[in-house]
Order: C-alpha cells, then sequence, then structure tokens
C-alpha cells in the first residue's frame, strides 16, 4: 500500500521514535481479515507481538485491512491517556479516510502516524466522538459478557434456594422495572412473559441440582459448574520485530473507506 520511498521514511521515523520515547507504534498492512473483525484481529495481533514495553504497555498499532476497506488504531493502556479514542476516531475520519478513498496511501498512513507520535508527545490532536447511536464491539462484547455472568450467578444461585419460586419473582421484578424506562404497556407484557419463564427456569434449574446433589456428579456450568479453571490465562508473545511484550487495554478506533 506504500511506496518503498514511504515506507522507509516511516520506518526510520519510527525507529526513531522508539528510541527516543520508548512509545512502539507498529503500522500493518494486510490484504484481508477474512472473515474476522477489524476489532477483534488487532488486539490479537497486538497480543502476539507484544508492542511495546511489557512493564510500560506503550504500543501502538495501526492497522489497515485494503480489500475489507477498514482501519483501526489500536492503544496499549499505557497511552490510553496520551492518545484518547476520541482523538484515534479524529486521525481516522479526517486523515486517514479522505486520503484512502483517493487512493493516497503514503499519504494517508504518514498523516496519521504524525498525528499519534504529535498525541503521544502531549501536542494538541483534535477529538471527535462517534456517533452515539452506534454500538463499536468493544461495547457489544461486555454487554455480552457481563448477560453472561448473570446468567451464571442467576443459575448459581436458584439452583441452591430450596423453593423454585424466586425465579418467578425475579421475572416479576425485571419486567417491574421495565415499567420505568419504557411505557406500561411494555412492563405488562414483560411481567406477563418473564413471570412464567422465570418459574419454568428455576424449576427446572433446582431440579438438575438436586439431580447430580443426589447423585454426588459435577454440576452443569449452566448451574455454576466451572471446575475452577480460568479465562484469558497466558501471556503477550515477546518481541516480534524487536517489540517489548507490552499488552493493549482494548482503547483506540476504528473506520472504513
Amino acid at each position: 500500500m506504500m511506496s518503498d520511498g514511504a515506507r522507509t521514511q516511516l520506518e526510520q521515523k519510527l525507529v526513531q521514535f522508539a528510541k527516543d520515547t520508548s512509545n512502539e507504534i507498529s503500522v500493518v498492512t494486510i490484504a484481508s481479515l477474512k472473515g474476522d473483525t477489524i476489532e477483534n484481529f488487532a488486539e490479537k495481533l497486538f497480543k502476539e507481538w507484544g508492542i511495546g514495553k511489557e512493564s510500560k504497555d506503550n504500543g501502538i498499532l495501526l492497522l489497515i485491512a485494503k480489500d475489507d476497506r477498514q482501519m483501526r488504531i489500536e492503544v496499549g493502556y499505557g497511552l490510553e491517556g496520551a492518545l484518547t479514542d476520541a482523538q484515534s476516531y479524529w486521525i481516522i475520519q479526517n486523515v486517514m479516510k479522505p486520503t484512502f478513498q483517493v487512493e493516497s496511501y503514503d499519504k494517508g498512513i504518514t498523516g496519521a502516524v504524525d498525528k499519534i507520535i504529535a498525541a503521544t508527545k502531549g501536542e494538541y490532536v483534535p477529538a471527535e466522538q462517534p456517533a452515539s447511536d452506534k454500538m463499536n464491539f468493544k461495547t457489544i462484547e461486555t454487554l455480552a459478557w457481563l448477560g453472561f455472568l448473570l446468567f451464571m450467578w442467576l443459575g448459581s444461585a436458584l439452583a441452591r434456594s430450596k423453593s423454585w419460586w424466586a425465579g418467578g419473582v425475579i421475572g416479576t421484578l425485571i419486567g417491574a422495572v421495565l415499567l420505568f424506562f419504557f411505557t406500561w404497556v411494555v412492563g405488562l407484557i414483560a411481567i406477563l412473559i418473564l413471570t412464567p419463564l422465570g418459574l419454568l427456569f428455576d424449576y427446572l434449574i433446582s431440579k438438575n441440582y438436586q439431580k447430580h446433589k443426589s447423585a454426588g456428579t459435577r454440576f452443569p456450568w449452566w448451574i455454576g459448574g466451572f471446575g475452577g479453571g480460568r479465562f484469558g490465562s497466558g501471556s503477550s508473545g515477546g518481541g516480534f520485530g524487536g517489540f517489548g511484550g507490552g499488552s493493549s487495554g482494548g482503547g483506540g478506533s476504528s473506520g472504513s473507506w
């Protein structure tokens, strides 16, 4: 995506920047995400390469998928205060997008890196928030994970209760809460649906719990039956291409052109 001359100048700039500040910036261009999301691909690549110093997490990844026409700035924990999500979004929308649309990739990539470096040095870089009605991948992923944890907690608590009516009470309470956020019609419908579902869920899960308890067998995962394993074990990869083992905090922004 870059001419030889522009690429050489960019590499020299990034090497010097790393020497002067210890911050590490990696610019990566790929042909295709092959069905993956730009956010997930960037997060995995950041971790595998270990961009940034391990003790500082001061790395930044600029990822561009040409065929998918998508791009992302992924920021390490240690630089999230210097290069904010809003600044990353502004760089993508105002520096990279317009130049990429006319296939001026040298100008777009070099300009983005210049703004990234300026932000990390405390120089002024404009900020722009994405549209509020757009929910990004990280938000969806977080909500899904919280929903899963809530499901696990409810399953574990209800299964161990001595009576199965508690599930119906919880369903009724959830419907009542919806009354305050939506219309009374929505709340009433939610109560009529969630109350019997809660009773049924509590009955089935309590019955299954008692069955495994009597038999002395391991409980299923959906009633708190995980066996002590933990998620996210493993460590960041070593310094591929000279990187120092830093990790990403999920900060940054994505865009397309």
